[in-house]
């Protein structure tokens, strides 16, 4: 049950407690009066009945010593729970049986009069009066009460029993909700806040196994989401300084070689004037193709270095989606031809999408020449980019379609394929500087194996996204899905 469902029905309970026993104590004194009034309306009937006679006599509403008020009503008459009270015809009070000392008063007529043959019921007293005639006139009246003494004393012990009843269940109400509190709130809050210090002192998530389907319970489960995205965090920013260190080292080992190799040259122009004109042009283009290696390094690392900041914000430009494809895989033919390899190119896309065309060249040169480098000759290395509602070009390899039509998911797709022995380790060759198998590379085309991985986050920078399939005795697919927005055919 949740916390506000419980809170709600404990004060719905304690508001409506006083009324339920208001409620109950007006219905059983209602009872108790319906049943004592008929008891004592019957038992006043009977004793008047009984009495009536004497009652009636005429001497009896005349002035008269006490006395003989006494000797003439008999002891059965006089009770201590009945009051009778004797009145002349004027008004005159000639008799009282509670008075401790006779005295004469007089009530109005009006009064008197008032209410005659009428049982009259009050808090503590059953009243009825009556005339008394002597021929055919009033000569007084009578008034018996009968004392409700015991209808008071039952009116409180019912009182009594809804106070007892009313603060039982008070304090069993109380009772109940210090233990649900103690539950539902001190407990877990307690659990939660050991789990919390117990975070910040060891950084290890504490996880709570037995949480309520509660307020408390989802704060739980939100902390524990907490903890381990606060986790992955720290894992991320670990991983990105060990890539950071890892870069560092790579980079201060991938340049020495050039850099050594630069020095060598340049001393032996310097220091050795035998060499012939043919040697010293040789070592000049070595000079020449070591600097715009350690160029092409340099440029490398400052793109990834970019790319991998989250503050960098790469723009993007609404572009005729065919005749930038068109322009993006010219230029690719002559290096296939150099390479001895068949290229296949197939443009088959519409509309417009939003690309940085400085970055989409960069994303193309890199995967292209590692297609290049791979593919033996008279080999094949397939180029093409198809729309999302365009099929898969015949060349692109059967074990590939199916996963590349559910990888697209209705946007367009950029695919480089190349004939050639498969990657064995696809999980790592996104990872900055993988160089690779050491038998695929060559001292003159080594890199600094942050190709694939540049390749990956321009991707993501056009909301986009990459994936490998790589299969052995066939070769490589790289395939990047992007948005396309649908123009007309």
């Amino acid at each position: 049950m949740k916390i506000r469902t419980w809170l709600v029905i404990s004060y719905l309970i304690v508001m409506l407690l006083p009324l339920v026993a208001t409620y109950g104590f007006f219905i059983l004194v209602q009872e108790w009066d319906q049943t004592k009034s008929l008891t004592n309306s019957l038992e006043l009937y009977d004793r008047i009945e009984a009495m009536e006679e004497r009652l009636q006599s005429p001497e009896l509403y005349q002035i008269r010593p006490e006395s003989e008020f006494e000797e003439q009503l008999s002891e059965g008459i006089k009770e201590k729970d009945i009051i009778i009270k004797l009145y002349r015809i004027d008004g005159m009070l000639v008799y009282q049986s509670n008075a401790e000392v006779q005295s004469l008063q007089k009530v109005d007529r009006s009064q008197l009069f008032k209410n005659l043959y009428q049982y009259d019921m009050s808090y503590d007293s059953f009243t009825v009066k009556k005339p008394v005639y002597q021929n055919d006139q009033i000569i007084g009246i009578y008034e018996v009460s009968i004392d409700r003494s015991e209808w008071v004393d039952g009116v409180q012990s019912r009182r009594n029993v809804m106070v007892v009843v009313s603060l039982s269940l008070f304090l069993t109400v109380y009772v109940v909700a210090i233990l649900m509190l103690n539950r539902k709130l001190n407990r877990p809050l307690n659990k939660l806040m050991k789990g919390m210090s117990l975070f910040s002192s060891t950084h290890k998530p504490t996880y709570f196994h037995d949480k309520k389907k509660d307020e408390i319970g989802q704060l739980m489960e939100h902390f524990e989401q907490m903890q381990e995205r606060i986790k992955a965090a720290q894992n991320k920013a670990k991983q990105e300084q060990e890539e950071k260190q890892l870069m560092m080292a790579s980079f201060s080992h991938d340049i020495k070689t050039p850099l050594t190799s630069l020095q060598a040259y340049a001393e032996a122009l310097k220091d050795e004037p035998n060499l012939t004109d043919t040697e010293r042009e040789e070592y000049l283009q070595i000079i020449k193709n070591k600097s715009i290696h350690i160029k092409g390094m340099i440029e490398d690392l400052t793109l990834y270095a970019k790319l991998q900041s989250v503050q960098y914000d790469m723009e993007l430009a609404t572009v005729d989606a065919e005749e930038f494809f068109d322009m993006l895989f010219e230029g690719y033919d002559e290096l296939a031809r150099k390479q001895q390899v068949h290229l296949k190119k197939s443009n088959a896309v519409s509309g417009t999408c939003y690309m940085n065309d400085q970055q989409m060249v960069r994303y193309l040169d890199n995967l292209m020449s590692n297609a290049l480098r791979f593919t033996p000759k008279d080999k094949t290395i397939g180029l093409a980019v198809i729309g999302p509602s365009q099929c898969i070009p015949d060349w692109v390899f059967a074990e590939a379609r199916g996963e590349l039509e559910q990888f697209r998911e209705k946007h367009g797709l950029l695919l480089v394929q190349n004939d050639g022995p498969a990657i064995q380790d696809k999980e790592s060759v996104f990872k900055p500087f993988f160089q690779g198998e050491e038998a695929r590379t060559t001292d003159q085309t080594k890199n600094t194996g942050l190709g694939l991985n540049i390749a990956k986050r321009i991707a993501e920078k056009h909301q986009g996204e990459m994936k490998l399939w790589s299969f052995d005795n066939k070769g490589t697919v790289i395939a990047m899905k992007f948005q396309i927005e649908k123009g007309s055919e």
